[in-house]
């Protein structure tokens, strides 16, 4: 099972949760639901795999970096 994606202009526009891993029957399933044509689809619509963003799991030390010298008043 995994999640896709369509995305139009790099912008997600739909995602679901198919059943397969196989990108052919993603395709398939997005291209039958716009009741469109395998060239006029991909003409328009680019079909990924949904990848999770990895969190941070390091050690964050937010006072790193920031400047140490104060306003003079």
């Amino acid at each position: 099972m995994s999640m896709w994606e369509l995305l139009v202009n790099n912008e997600v526009v739909d995602k679901v949760d198919l059943k397969t891993n196989n990108y052919e029957e993603a395709h398939t399933f997005f291209r039958l639901r716009k009741n469109l044509d395998s060239e006029s689809f991909n003409k328009l619509f680019l079909v990924q795999e949904y990848k999770k963003p990895k969190k941070h799991t390091g050690k964050v030390e937010w006072w790193k970096g920031e400047v140490t010298k104060l306003d003079d008043f």
